[in-house]
């Protein structure tokens, strides 16, 4: 006897699928769709039970590489996740450098209106510092002459019918080339051509009713260098210049003034200051620079938030109830970079960041006492840069540096080597699944045709034996009507 597949004899189907049932697991349903078999025969029925059961048996291998799948999957998005917060603990110490770079020193200025916009910069040093302003300075002016014929219209008449001017600053001379000879076109070349040296306007020395605009200039330099405008036919086009002078002042008590072409003077490395008005004789203006802790505590707030959401993703991944990296290496890898941080203290107490009030309690969570932070900072604040270093130099500031890097380099960092990992894993399962999904389809099409042949077979034996019992009918009824003729007679 011909069996079907997966040994099926056809009279194992007439005896016994008339009585079972048997359904595929729910989850091959979302990977192939459900076999179907119409026959002709009773046991139609009963065939579809045997494709479907054949068909689920062998999708049962489906169900585990599908889920094994869908765990991978949470997996990569769980560890995307945890990228994604330990690149802003990476940030938040690069702000920590930014912070010990730019803004741990304060200013203060006694009494106003002498100097102004004091800033501290790379290389200000703590300290105290004295300025007196002996002269604000002035800056070299110029006006135009009337010239042939007054200016009305800045827009279209001109001060000369010259196609080129030479502009002299002191000792610098510069060519001008305006587009037109209007006196806007000459005032729009001097700013663009003569950057640097004088800014040139127009100004009104009529009335409203009867204007006479002329040709102003303004040196952008403190000093005496005087101001000339001629055009290409050697006409001289200013009717007055007035020559201005250097600002002067003196810093820390010298008795020697220090001259400068701009309002705007160094005091110090890193320390800056605007001048903006003249000392009263012997009463200098004083400049306090002192260390702050004030932006390097806003700096440590924002890593301790960015820690501690780091500690809050990893908590959820451990333990009996953790997430789906529980148990992973790279759980404990990463709880070991936060234990490092939250802890360091560079193989010495008093190097510990315990000391400037920065600690993790019991449950893993980082915070900052910007109280005791500003405190023993303003004991002893070279203790405190010790113990933070740089990114390259050393403290703790390298130390995370180097740690996040191990984390996060593309290359190296124990995160995106998981992730590619997973990647590849993810990809191999797809692989697994369409090359098992193709050998049930195969399996599927074989056997329902093989079901088909059988039903047919069936359905042919239907027929013979409906025949042949049609044939002993009608015989034994024959029988039975001579018998009686017989008893009759």
């Amino acid at each position: 006897m011909k069996l079907l597949a997966g040994g099926i004899a056809p009279g194992e189907i007439l005896e016994d699928m008339s009585t079972s049932s048997t359904s595929p697991a729910s989850t091959v349903a979302s990977l192939l769709a459900p076999p179907t078999f119409t026959g002709v025969s009773k046991f139609a029925s009963s065939l579809q039970q045997v494709l479907t059961r054949a068909v689920g048996i062998a999708s049962l291998p489906l169900n585990t590489l599908q889920a094994g799948l869908t765990t991978l999957q949470n997996q990569q998005s769980a560890v995307f996740s945890l990228n994604s917060t330990f690149s802003s603990l990476q940030q938040s110490v690069a702000s920590l450098q930014t912070a010990l770079d730019s803004t741990l020193l304060n200013t203060t200025v006694s009494g106003s209106g002498i100097v102004n916009n004091v800033s501290v910069g790379q290389g200000a040093l703590a300290g105290t510092y004295s300025i007196q302003v002996n002269n604000l300075g002035a800056y070299s002016t110029a006006l135009s002459n009337a010239g042939s014929t007054t200016v009305t219209t800045p827009a279209s008449e001109g001060i000369s019918g010259g196609s080129s001017y030479t502009l002299t600053v002191g000792s610098q001379t510069t060519s001008i080339t305006p587009s037109s000879t209007s006196l806007q076109d000459l005032v729009s070349a001097i700013n663009t051509q003569a950057t640097g040296q004088v800014q040139a306007t127009i100004v009104n020395v009529g009335s409203t009713s009867s204007p006479d605009y002329r040709l102003s200039l303004q040196a952008n330099q403190l000093g005496a260098g005087a101001i000339d405008l001629q055009d290409n036919s050697g006409n001289d086009l200013i009717s007055s210049s007035t020559a201005g002078t250097l600002a002067s002042y003196l810093v820390n008590g010298d008795s020697t003034p220090i001259s400068s072409t701009s309002r705007s003077v160094t005091l110090a490395p890193g320390l800056t200051a605007t001048l903006t008005g003249q000392s009263t004789s012997g009463q200098p203006t004083t400049i306090t620079v002192a260390d702050d802790a004030t932006g390097l505590a806003s700096a440590f707030t924002g890593f301790a938030t960015a820690y501690n959401n780091a500690a809050t993703a990893l908590t959820q991944q451990q333990g009996q109830s953790g997430g789906v990296l529980a148990g992973d290496s790279l759980i404990y890898s990463l709880a070991g970079v936060l234990r490092q941080l939250g802890n360091y203290s560079n193989g010495s107490p008093s190097s510990a960041l315990a000391n400037y009030g920065i600690t993790v309690d019991q449950t893993g969570q980082l915070s900052v006492n910007t109280t005791a932070l500003t405190k023993a900072a303003n004991a002893d604040f070279p203790a405190l840069l010790a113990t933070l270093g740089t990114s390259t130099t050393g403290g703790f500031l390298q130390t995370a540096t180097n740690l996040l890097t191990g984390v996060e380099n593309s290359t190296i960092g124990i995160i995106p080597t998981e992730q590619a990992q997973l990647g590849s894993q993810i990809t191999s399962q797809q692989s697994q699944i369409s090359q098992q999904q193709a050998t049930v389809s195969t399996l599927q099409t074989n056997l329902t045709a093989e079901i088909s042949k059988a039903d047919s077979t069936i359905a042919s034996l239907e027929s013979q034996v409906s025949y042949v019992t049609g044939l002993f009918a009608q015989y034994t009824g024959a029988l039975s009507t001579q018998s009686s003729g017989l008893q009759t007679l």
